[in-house]
């Protein structure tokens, strides 16, 4: 089973050093293998200048870890757009300089037919500017994609409980209102 050194267990590969345990009991303490201890030694390994201007090999958790993030950091393929610097300064001229989004770039390197080392999409563009791999570009000085719709204020209206089918009981002629017809009482049902 392989197992990632924690920033705790750096703490304790230090403080197993300083007690002077040999990297074997500190493997078996952290229940890693030997070769996992060793590895992490050169990993945080530093030269150390002492008062007496002597030097001595040190071992670091804070260097260890930031080596570890930094290696994870590097992780993955290697990129797309490669060497191809022609590309690259295309890409960078056409969204830094002339206000051009990533789509619009794509657009017109096949509008205009040219042909470059790497064939790129939008979204490998976008991935490469999320990780600052155009010199001066950034999301926040790419153009808005897509027209924002304007918002408009909603207007409620009252609706009747049912809708009025015939004429109103309140615009009936005033003969019915007289009641001198038979018919025309509320009571004849």
């Amino acid at each position: 089973m392989h197992k990632h050194l924690t920033w705790t267990d750096r703490l304790k590969i230090e403080k197993g050093l300083k007690e002077g345990l040999k990297p074997c009991a500190i493997a078996d303490r952290l229940h890693v293998h030997n070769t996992t201890i060793y590895r992490e030694l050169k990993r945080g390994r530093y030269t150390h200048l002492n008062s007496d201007l002597t030097t001595e090999e040190r071992y670091s958790p804070e260097i260890a870890q930031q080596r570890y993030e930094e290696n994870l950091k590097a992780k993955g393929g290697e990129l797309k757009i490669g060497n191809d610097y022609e590309l690259s300064a295309f890409i960078e001229k056409k969204i830094g300089e002339e206000g051009y989004s990533p789509a619009a770039v794509v657009g017109e390197i096949k509008r205009l037919g040219l042909t470059f080392k790497t064939e790129i999409s939008e979204k490998t563009i976008y991935n490469y500017i999320d990780k600052g791999i155009f010199y001066g570009i950034s999301r926040e000085s790419l153009p808005e994609h897509g027209e924002r719709k304007r918002k408009y204020d909603k207007v409620e209206r009252k609706k009747a409980a049912r809708a009025p089918q015939g004429e109103s009981i309140e615009e009936r002629p005033q003969e019915i209102n007289d009641r001198q017809t038979f018919g025309h009482w509320e009571g004849d049902c």
